[in-house]
């Protein structure tokens, strides 16, 4: 259970102290910040955590002052009973604290610059573009790679949208008015929103893992602000405010597949050509195509021997050194050692076209979630490659030639080999046959008896 106290750390009485609430809760939490209250302390008593009886200050409203410690305590104890399985923090006290100042603020005392949340998001997405905010990757801060930015902006599109607010930045409402106009701010964001923000854009015929994403980024901005004193709203770590995930139909190449690809010839589609050999060197290296897509000369390097790339993947800060295949280093002789200028758009809508062309066609049967509902699909496979097809086929291609998954992690990434093998999709059949090429399965080390 816990308690709220106020207590005045100073005995100096020729001068007003601040007055401290204290939050303990059993023998580990024990939490003191400062209010925005201030007492001369020979007037103030920590035993009864009030003003004492007798004060000789003339102009004081001591009932006043002590509705307000009152008023405190109980907008504390409320915000606490909506950290659901979570403890209270020194951070999320203190933004507690400034949430009541600012409710106890007259309105038209409140500055104009007062920051709102979609102000803060603008702030937030301009900080990590210019690399004054960072982002948490492991135990280390690093700028935000391209990808995550572009994954900031197309959410604050979607969240500015759902408000009826032009996603120029305006801060304006649409002129055709095809959603209600209604800005958001930082206590806005409850269940009932979350309800709402779901429905809305499964109506719009969006699935779960887009919506998802969504959610997750509006999670990390309101903890970020709420860290910052901006706001005291804990809603977002109800269960019920959950990152909605579902399994997706991602596909890879076969090694004939590959092939296919290798031999077409391009020649007289010099765009779609550079695409195939960016794509082709994504399944060989498997990387992701924000670091094959910039490998360059500098990155080429030889070992005993051997071609290999060296690069700093973007994501991770992590180097990684791969071995090039035959087919890479002559795609890459072709180009100087220095990929070509591309883009992901590029790539994704490129590579279905050359996917046709190769005849890549199987159809694959899968299902997808539109509008909350399981629908299934069936569609020829190379509508399904993407730019980052190339590094789960890389990946699964290592991994069914025989290489170790442990091996294969160094390149990926994968931090455990249960969500490396989740990863890959390696099918029950995939194993199988893998399984029987191994010399356990081949060789009779028993002798027949009898």
């Amino acid at each position: 259970m816990a308690t709220l106290s106020f207590i005045c750390k100073s005995k100096n009485s020729d001068s007003l102290a601040t007055i401290y609430l204290r939050l303990r809760s059993g023998r580990e939490i024990d939490i003191t910040v400062p209010t925005y209250l201030t007492v001369n302390p020979k007037n103030w008593s920590n035993k009864t955590q009030s003003y004492k009886q007798r004060m000789n200050t003339p102009n004081f409203d001591k009932e006043a002052q002590e509705i307000e410690l009152r008023e405190i305590k109980e907008f504390i104890a409320k915000s606490l009973n909506n950290l659901v399985g979570l403890s209270p923090t020194k951070q999320w006290l203190l933004g507690s604290m400034k949430s009541f100042e600012a409710l106890k603020q007259p309105k038209n005392e409140i500055s104009d610059s007062e920051e709102n949340l979609n102000q803060y998001i603008e702030r937030f997405i301009a900080e990590a573009t210019s690399g004054k905010r960072l982002c948490n990757s492991r135990n280390t801060r690093v700028p935000y790679s391209e990808g995550t930015l572009r994954s900031l902006k197309d959410f604050k599109r979607a969240f500015f949208s759902y408000q009826g607010i032009d996603t120029g930045g305006t801060g304006k409402r649409y002129k055709n008015e095809s959603r209600d106009y209604m800005p958001l701010n930082f206590n806005d964001i409850t269940i009932d929103f979350y309800n709402d923000f779901l429905s809305h854009y499964y109506n719009k015929g969006c699935g779960a893992n887009y919506i998802g994403k969504l959610v997750k980024i509006l999670k990390t901005v309101m903890r970020s602000a709420r860290e910052e004193g901006k706001h005291s709203n804990e809603e977002i770590e109800r269960k019920a405010f959950k990152v909605l995930t579902e399994d997706v139909e991602n596909i890879y190449l076969t090694e004939e597949e590959l092939r296919k690809l290798y031999d077409l010839d391009l020649e007289d589609n010099n765009k779609l050509r550079i695409v195939r050999d960016v794509f082709l060197i994504g399944c060989y290296t498997a990387l992701r195509y924000s670091d094959y897509g910039r490998i360059s000369k500098d990155n080429i390097k030889e070992i005993n021997g051997v071609k290999v790339v060296e690069i700093i993947q973007q994501k991770t800060q992590n180097k990684v050194v791969i071995p090039l295949k035959p087919e890479a280093i002559s795609i890459l002789e072709k180009y100087d050692f220095t990929m070509p200028k591309t883009y992901e758009q590029m790539i994704n809508e490129g590579v279905k076209s050359i996917g046709k062309l190769a005849k890549i066609d199987d159809v694959i049967n899968y299902e997808v979630n539109k509008g909350g509902l399981r629908v299934k699909q069936s569609v020829p496979k190379y509508l399904l490659i993407k730019a980052h097809t190339a590094r789960r086929t890389g990946c699964t291609l290592m991994y069914l030639a025989g290489i170790k998954p442990i091996d294969i992690m160094k390149i990926s990434g994968h931090r455990t080999e249960k969500i490396f093998l989740k990863y890959i999709k390696i099918s029950k059949e995939e194993t199988a046959v893998s399984l029987a090429n191994h010399p356990y399965f081949k060789e009779r080390n028993l002798k027949v008896v009898g």
